[in-house]
């Protein structure tokens, strides 16, 4: 039997079935099984087993349940492997996740609540597990950068306390602002002018003064007819 050419499809599918590889959409992760192609994959999904693992999980209402742990093992797992990998160096989302899907046992992300890597790397920037670059590209063009968490608390600490000095400071600046304006209301309240004495009744037109004294009246004197000689 003639060997595979190196770098032909058929030399790369006899690689990942030799390392246990397969290609991940034909990955159960429920029953833990990997199927070798569609028309596998498609089998198990209509197995006995496999049907009754997921009645049960219906009837028993876990299904939300399992998919969250799914999602929670498989983002620590991811992080996990790129702090040990690459620290805080950046690294193409793409190449890290072929990074990640080299282990046998890795978290499937079919089984988890993110469709794809792009929604996963955004989730996480977004919550500021990694820091994202070219966002808005597609999927091979994101790049990521691990933040550093103690870092990233004591930038956040420092910030904290920048913006509640800035608090006080107007805080303490409006204080004394009120402060003058009430000394200044009371400094002219003190220093205000008596009130001006009442107005009297003024009596208009020229005011005319006598120096002279009245003289008294005398009554004539009266004399007798009957005392004339």
């Amino acid at each position: 039997m003639a060997k595979a050419q190196l770098g032909t499809s058929k030399y790369q599918a006899k690689k990942l079935k030799a390392a246990g590889l397969q290609k991940l959409k034909y990955y159960c992760q429920l029953c833990q099984k990997q199927c070798r192609d569609a028309n596998g994959f498609k089998n198990h999904l209509a197995s006995p087993s496999h049907m009754g693992r997921i009645s049960n999980i219906q009837s028993s209402g876990e299904a939300k349940t399992l998919v969250d742990t799914y999602s929670s093992q498989f983002q620590s797992d991811f992080i996990n492997l790129l702090r040990i990998n690459h620290g805080t160096k950046k690294i193409n989302a793409n190449r890290f996740y072929q990074e990640y899907i080299q282990s046998k046992d890795h978290i499937h992300m079919n089984s988890t609540r993110w469709n794809s890597l792009t929604s996963f790397v955004k989730y996480l920037g977004k919550n500021g597990i990694v820091r994202v670059e070219n966002p808005n590209e597609e999927e091979f063009n994101l790049e990521i950068r691990l933040i550093d968490q103690s870092q990233q608390q004591v930038k956040e600490s420092r910030e904290k306390e920048i913006k509640n000095d800035e608090e006080l400071t107007v805080k303490l600046l409006n204080q004394k602002i009120k402060q003058g304006k009430e000394k200044d209301l009371e400094s002219n309240a003190s220093h205000s002018p008596p009130p001006p004495p009442p107005v009297t009744a003024v009596v208009s037109g020229p005011v005319k003064l006598s120096l002279k004294s009245k003289k008294k009246s005398v009554a004539p004197k009266l004399t007798s007819i009957f005392n004339q000689e």
